[in-house]
């Protein structure tokens, strides 16, 4: 169900939705990613290791990315 409607809940990599371009980060050894925005300083996590995210100049939504999906499974076969 998680691919099916894009949610994958507050604790995942993904915490808004699948299509959404911030990502989460986590802390070492744990498997809850929280909506942090900056990278910390003290540590870096493979897989959280990525840069800031400028709050003022967000990604947009993956709405587009979910229209082709949509697109191409409703055009297919079975």
């Amino acid at each position: 169900l998680v691919y099916w409607d894009g949610m994958v809940g507050h604790s995942g990599k993904n915490g808004c939705h699948l299509y959404c371009e911030v990502m989460g980060r986590r802390k070492t050894r744990g498997t809850h990613y929280y909506p942090a925005l900056l990278k910390p300083r003290d540590r870096c996590v493979a897989g959280s290791d990525h840069g800031d995210i400028d709050v003022s100049n967000l990604p947009p939504s993956g709405s587009d990315g979910y229209a082709d999906n949509l697109r191409r499974l409703v055009a297919s076969p079975n």
